[in-house]
């Protein structure tokens, strides 16, 4: 009776812990709009891969520029401008999100793991 009373808390733990990763590796329902330009770690699409964007600009950059990128660029922010010729000027839509509807996106990538969202995507096929 012990060793069973140990295994369902044990049994218990682990999905609690799976179910906890597979929701981490959800990506907000804001995130769709980038993904239509965007990959994270599996090179450019229309615009640049995101991997590592949290670790190369700041959050209140990354806030402006997911908000209004033609904006930074009208403005002259040089690594706007950069970023914009470097993706042959397409321009990046303007959104209307809130800051911590950015936040949420900029944590999901910032978080993201690829072997992580597979497993999930596979756990929701079954």
């Amino acid at each position: 009776m012990r060793h069973s009373l140990h295994f369902l808390v044990l049994f218990s733990f682990f999905l609690f812990i799976s179910q906890a990763t597979i929701a981490q590796n959800q990506p907000p329902a804001e995130y769709a709009v980038c993904a239509a330009c965007h990959t994270i770690g599996k090179g450019k699409l229309i615009g640049p891969d995101l991997k590592g964007a949290t670790e190369r600009h700041d959050e209140a950059w990354l806030i402006s520029f997911i908000r209004s990128s033609q904006t930074m660029v009208k403005n002259g922010d040089p690594v706007a401008v950069k970023l914009f010729e470097e993706n042959n000027k397409i321009p990046m839509p303007d959104n209307n999100l809130t800051d911590d509807q950015i936040r949420g996106i900029l944590n999901y990538i910032k978080n993201y793991d690829e072997a992580a969202v597979a497993a999930a995507q596979a756990s929701e096929q079954k």
